[in-house]
């Protein structure tokens, strides 16, 4: 989930945003889905990997429109990119801190979430300047550090806990199903 629209002022600057291509919101949030083809390396940590979000956002000022979408992250360098209108590979910011993340699972549930910007993303100039030459907008370059990128992941292969995910996650690579169900964890993870 990404704060799009508190983080660059959109409202303040008189621009609409709609979610689009299965994106959809949340709050005040823009909830990304996982997109097939995302993968995380990992062995008895996780070393990084490349996280593609599904659908977008419709930026709108007046009769103006520019689509943002098939953004990425590199959980590695914390970098973040999208197709910025015509213009595919523009840099959105980086995660302010990417060498580690919150994990959170409530008990009952397979999946862990991962919150890559515990503090903040720092947008790229890049970004805001292709918003301000279509849009006629003047936004904000400085760290966001209420902006979060938070992805879920499925602890399961098949039918049990995957114990090399597990491991990576420093867990005990030993959980059951029932064990992982009855499991309720909030704890900082080392992104390698």
């Amino acid at each position: 989930m990404i704060d799009v629209e508190g983080a660059l002022d959109l409202g303040g600057q008189g621009v609409s945003a709609a979610t689009i291509g299965g994106s959809g919101h949340i709050d005040d949030d823009v909830n990304f889905k996982v997109a097939k083809g995302s993968a995380i390396s990992y062995d008895r940590q996780i070393r990084g990997g490349r996280v593609l979000l599904l659908g977008g956002l419709r930026l709108a000022k007046g009769t103006e429109t520019l689509l943002v979408s098939g953004m990425s992250a590199d959980l590695k360098t914390g970098v973040i990119t999208a197709k910025v209108g015509l213009r595919p590979g523009i840099r959105l910011g980086a995660i302010t801190a990417p060498g580690t993340a919150r994990a959170t699972k409530p008990v009952g549930s397979t999946a862990i979430t991962l919150d890559l910007a515990t503090s903040g993303v720092t947008l790229d100039p890049a970004f805001a300047a292709a918003i301000d030459d279509t849009l006629g907008t003047t936004l904000p370059t400085n760290p966001v550090p209420r902006t979060t990128l938070a992805i879920d992941i499925d602890l399961i292969r098949g039918h049990t806990p995957n114990p090399d995910l597990l491991t990576a996650l420093g867990l005990d690579s030993s959980l059951d199903l029932a064990d992982l169900l009855a499991l309720r964890l909030d704890t900082t993870v080392d992104l390698g």
